[in-house]
């Protein structure tokens, strides 16, 4: 992505796509109204006397939107109603300033992401009955399983613990002296094993899984935000969003696994890690170990 593309994606809040197919702002709402999202039902709207289709009350402070512009479908998030727009700009400040988002921006940049990705599939001409955010939830109950982790943990102390909302013990994760090999425990057994390598010009890591190698990890050199690179499975994994502001996806395939972002309101400095799929909840805990590691080496 170029310094000034404004395209969208990566948790910016705003997107735009090529009205390829033509669409009316009509079209957007019937093709919407048949698609299940994580985020709400679309109605027909407008943002001041301009028609736009609307996802209200995405959170608390933000409504989120899509609408023709011209030759271009854009979609953003705007502050919900009885919300000031300085009250929203005030916010939206304070979040940069503190260099992380409150929950609610997170939650409402994740569902304009969630709402491009429909978007390019209607352009393609592609049925869509669902979002990929939505169809990617493999779990008991159906919705996203969330666990929390101290900031900087791995760097702080070799042993440390991964919570439930009620604060229960998860996860044990328990390092050697030297900080380069992690014991990663779940029910007192070892699940996965975690190993930094600290001779490379970019670190990398490897997850360990019954002894075979599971996958592999490797930190982009870059001058601006660092990025990872790596496969998991032999499938490709892409970090994708503000790694530094703690708020990204985690995707293995091109199919979201996971998310991290800040939680402030269980504890103080915690990280929130969403699980999309139970079955893959291990190796989601390695890969935000591991982003937790590269972000507190680059703030430092």
């Amino acid at each position: 992505m170029g310094l000034f593309d404004m395209s969208g994606g990566g948790n910016m809040g705003f997107a735009s796509v090529k009205n390829t197919m033509n669409y009316t702002n009509e079209d957007l709402l019937e093709k919407l109204s048949a698609v299940n999202v994580s985020f709400g039902t679309p109605v027909m709207g407008d943002i001041k006397g301009t028609q736009a289709v609307m996802y209200k009350n995405v959170t608390d402070k933000f409504d989120v939107f899509v609408r023709i512009n011209k030759k271009d479908v854009i979609m953003g998030k705007i502050g919900s109603d009885g919300v000031s727009s300085a009250e929203t700009a005030l916010n939206m400040g304070l979040d940069m300033f503190l260099g992380h988002k409150d929950e609610g921006t997170s939650l409402a940049d994740r569902a304009v992401d969630e709402l491009l990705g429909i978007i390019k599939k209607l352009e393609n001409g592609e049925a869509v009955t669902e979002s990929a955010q939505v169809a990617s939830v493999n779990t008991a109950d159906g919705n996203e399983l969330a666990l929390f982790m101290k900031q900087k943990a791995i760097s702080i102390k070799p042993k440390f613990d991964i919570f439930d909302q009620n604060e229960t013990v998860v996860y044990h994760v328990e390092g050697d002296i030297t900080r380069l090999n992690f014991s990663i425990q779940k029910g007192g057994a070892e699940v996965l094993k975690l190993k930094k390598k600290l001779v490379a010009v970019m670190p990398e890591y490897t997850i360990l899984q019954g002894g075979k190698e599971a996958a592999k990890i490797k930190k982009k050199f870059k001058l601006a935000k660092p990025e990872l690179s790596g496969t998991v499975n032999g499938q490709e994994l892409k970090i994708a969003g503000d790694l530094l502001g703690y708020d990204f996806d985690i995707q293995v395939g091109g199919v979201p696994i996971g998310h991290v972002d800040t939680a402030r309101t269980i504890w103080s400095d915690c990280y929130r890690i969403h699980i999309l799929d139970e079955s893959k909840q291990d190796m989601v805990i390695a890969l935000a170990i591991i982003c937790d590691n590269v972000s507190d080496q680059e703030h430092n």
